[in-house]
């Protein structure tokens, strides 16, 4: 070579290093599951228009039903031993009894542990109600009123200024207060009572009564005064509707069977038994939240009471006994992982355009030899 001239060097050994490189992609071809056509070798038809259409809303349709079942929860129960007898037990209730007054019965709870709640206010309040369902306000007594008694008036009883000493003037004179209870202004236009709120009451077995007159406790008895009157004059109605009635926090999908409950009394005084069996729940929802709440199922008993020899076979009312199984039901929500969505819409998407091609090339065929075209051709 002459001065001053260049020289290459390794010129062989970087065109070889190129060509093993071009080799080696030209080997990855061969790993190609996904063949290649030229657009000029593609022909479309209306057929194969019309199976994509239907094919793209179908995909939609399953898409958006897989994310709605992505988006819900399953629930995970499991049952242990319940624990928790030392807590209290919420007891909400809405009831009307559409032909009693709420002048004229007693809300209580008697327990097996003995405790016992008698004529319960405050948390469980009461509305008078007149023909029509419509809450009649209650009469307060003006400062020094003094309404007449009416046949009852007595030197005991100079004045009436609500219903129930209306109803004892004329209990002491031993006169019926039929005809008086809707005419006089101390009773108003209310036939019934609607009760409504909640009660905290032992976690063990025991009820809550709505029943008749008024309670006191003898010793250790429950006792309710009442005139025996009123039941042998057919003045005493127990039908009642049960608007709901719970045991426990609400739960979201968790149904109360009593819920609705209708019982019309057409003659009579009758007592009604609903006798429930509680399960106690406890809910944690798919945030965590942990709510204790009570599931239950229950049966029912009514009978006619009636007065023999001034004694009575029963107490009219609504008593609501209840019993609670010793173990607990753990109610969890369990949310599906991001994974589902991914591969649910992998699986989705493969398996409708596969079936979609097989229905495109049946189709295609189909035409092609009722019209004597080939398959894929433009009728």
């Amino acid at each position: 070579m002459a001065e001053g001239g260049l020289r290459r060097r390794n010129v062989a050994a970087a065109d070889d290093g190129g060509s093993k490189a071009q080799r080696a992609f030209e080997k990855l071809k061969s790993f190609d599951v996904y063949s290649k056509v030229h657009d000029d070798y593609l022909q479309k038809s209306q057929t194969g228009g019309a199976v994509s259409l239907v094919t793209v809303m179908i995909l939609a349709f399953l898409f958006w039903a897989e994310l709605v079942e992505f988006a819900s929860a399953e629930v995970d129960h499991s049952f242990s031993v319940d624990t928790s007898f030392t807590r209290r037990l919420p007891v909400s209730m809405n009831i009307t009894l559409t032909s009693l007054r709420c002048d004229m019965v007693s809300v209580d709870t008697v327990d097996s542990k003995g405790e016992s709640q008698l004529n319960v206010r405050g948390s469980m309040g009461r509305e008078n109600l007149d023909r029509s369902g419509r809450v009649v306000p209650e009469r307060v007594p003006k400062p020094g009123e003094c309404l007449p008694c009416l046949d009852g008036a007595s030197e005991e009883h100079a004045c009436c200024n609500s219903c129930s000493e209306l109803k004892d003037a004329y209990v002491a004179k031993n006169l019926s207060y039929a005809d008086v209870l809707e005419s006089s202004e101390q009773c108003g236009a209310a036939v019934g009572c609607r009760i409504v709120g909640s009660i905290m009451v032992s976690k063990c077995s025991g009820n809550v009564h709505i029943a008749l007159g008024e309670s006191r406790l003898k010793g250790r008895a429950l006792v309710h005064r009442f005139n025996v009157q009123d039941i042998t004059q057919n003045l005493i109605n127990t039908s009642h509707i049960i608007h709901s009635i719970s045991f426990g926090e609400p739960v979201p999908g968790v149904v109360s069977p009593l819920d609705g409950t209708v019982k019309i009394v057409k003659h009579g005084a009758y007592m009604f038994h609903y006798h429930i069996k509680l399960v106690p729940t406890e809910f944690t929802d798919r945030y965590g939240v942990r709510v204790e709440t009570n599931q239950y199922s229950f049966t029912d008993v009514a009978r006619n009471v009636h007065v023999r020899n001034g004694e009575m076979n029963g107490l009219p009312g609504i008593f609501i006994v209840y019993d609670i199984y010793p173990f607990l039901m753990k109610s969890t929500e369990k949310v599906k992982p991001w994974s589902y969505i991914f591969t649910s819409s992998c699986a989705l998407i493969g398996g409708v355009f596969s079936v979609a091609s097989l229905v495109e090339m049946f189709a295609s065929r189909a035409i092609g030899q009722l019209f004597g075209c080939k398959p894929g051709i433009s009728l």
